[in-house]
């Protein structure tokens, strides 16, 4: 972007990027692309705007390994620049929270709780975050919650075999014993439900326990550091 005394003048590789419909992701991205080479000697607030929506582009279709290489560019540039805010938001803050969530969906999970857990050390109060990262620690499934789903699923199987076994041997031949063995095959179904909702809901209390402690120590390291810079 270019000043003179009395208005602004923008190239036209800008003008015709802002052309494009801003929910037209996919134009953008092949815009982008078509014309880098002369998008890269563009003045830095017009290469830095085109950039910023181009990434934002790639997130919302998907191509997240194409995004996280654009943000990490992006990145590199706020950081070198000291950028905090660009048209009113936390531009760091923003592509930060995008780029966990592109190593979301892309399962890497350990990528993005990282990510997250600097995210809410910039800002705690941000419940979005703190939710965010409850989710995605909850997509790492410890031990005990396979064991305890895997029993669960033995108990579900063995209630199946013994409705086999009354239909076909009890109920006919020995039913005298029909009673015993409903209520036999009750408590090994109710068992099945009991283990396999307990164990899930420890371990989402669990996970929102260790979320929920993070969080707490981050605002006491941040409240103790004010202290400290207020003696």
């Amino acid at each position: 972007m270019r000043q003179t005394e009395d208005s602004f003048y923008y190239s036209r590789v800008y003008q015709e990027f802002k052309g494009i419909e801003q929910s037209e992701f996919r134009n953008i991205v092949r815009f982008f692309e078509s014309r880098t080479d002369e998008i890269v000697h563009l003045e830095f607030n017009e290469y830095f705007e085109l950039l910023l929506t181009y990434a934002e582009a790639l997130f919302e279709i998907g191509t997240y390994h194409s995004f996280l290489a654009v943000a990490d560019q992006a990145i590199a540039i706020i950081i070198e620049q000291n950028i905090k805010y660009y048209h009113g938001e936390d531009v760091f803050f923003n592509i930060l929270f995008k780029k966990a969530a592109a190593h979301y969906n892309l399962m890497e999970y350990d990528k993005a709780r990282h990510i997250l857990q600097e995210l809410i050390k910039m800002d705690s109060a941000n419940e979005i975050t703190v939710r965010f990262l409850k989710k995605c620690s909850r997509q790492e499934k410890p031990g005990y919650l396979k064991s305890t789903r895997a029993i669960s699923v033995f108990l579900f199987l063995l209630t199946a075999g013994i409705i086999a076994l009354e239909l076909c041997l009890v109920r006919p031949f020995f039913s005298t014993y029909i009673e015993l063995i409903e209520i036999v095959r009750n408590l090994v179904f109710g068992a099945g439900w009991i283990i396999l909702i307990a164990g899930d809901l420890f371990f989402r209390w669990r996970v929102n326990n260790q979320v929920n402690k993070f969080v707490v120590s981050v605002k006491k390291k941040k409240k103790e550091s004010l202290v400290k810079e207020m003696v």
